[in-house]
């Protein structure tokens, strides 16, 4: 799915004028409107994408810091069964994190 209109494009369209042709000004505030909404929606897109980005990066360290517990509690060699479930819940909300995000795209 591509672009196929920019705000410029818009914004400078112009049409040609008939005999039975709609009127200019009518036209002219309808594509102010339109022109509106596209800068709405592109703004809405821009901040989504930096939302998206600030939670892939929070993952990214919450997953860093799991494999940091992991590797601390396999070099003490002390993990009891409820310090080791703990993990598999953050394993398991990753796992769902991803899943979410991956459906989200689509």
């Amino acid at each position: 799915m591509t672009q196929k209109l920019t705000q410029d494009m818009i914004l400078n369209k112009e049409f040609h004028v008939d005999f039975k042709g709609y009127s200019a000004l009518e036209v002219d505030q309808f594509l102010d409107d339109v022109l509106n909404d596209y800068a709405m929606f592109e703004t809405l897109l821009k901040e989504q994408h930096e939302r998206l980005m600030k939670y892939e990066e929070s993952l990214a360290q919450q997953r860093k810091m799991l494999l940091e517990y992991e590797g601390k509690s396999r070099a003490q060699g002390d993990i009891t069964p409820n310090q080791y479930s703990h993990v598999d819940v953050l394993k398991r909300i990753s796992k769902l994190e991803a899943a979410v995000f991956e459906n989200q795209d689509k």
